[in-house]
């Protein structure tokens, strides 16, 4: 068997049909397979810009990588803002800890 662009494109499918099957059938797995399959969208949205960039259509994938990133973010805000929060405490302390004596 030739292994090639389409036919990695065909396991793909299969994969991706298989998960969306078993999520419908399990509601345990159904949860954390619409995560999964929520995830996979802005990210072929990204590598489709991507992709339309590297053939030169700069408008086309420009439009697709922003709106795939910004959907990446608010799918992932549940992490990002606890980060964002985790990184100024630790700024906070460093700057706490670090102070020095400026007359």
């Amino acid at each position: 068997m030739n292994i090639n662009r389409k036919s990695i494109a065909a396991v793909g499918l299969i994969v991706i049909g298989v998960l969306m099957v078993f999520g419908k059938f399990s509601p345990m797995l159904h949860s954390l397979m619409s995560h999964l399959i929520g995830l996979i969208f802005p990210i072929a949205l990204i590598v489709l810009g991507y992709y339309a960039l590297q053939n030169g259509r700069k408008v086309l994938g420009t439009i697709l990588a922003v709106i795939g990133t910004l959907v990446i973010f608010s799918k992932l805000s549940f992490l990002i803002g606890p980060m964002i929060g985790i990184a100024l405490v630790a700024g906070g302390v460093y700057m706490l800890k670090s102070r020095r004596q400026t007359y």
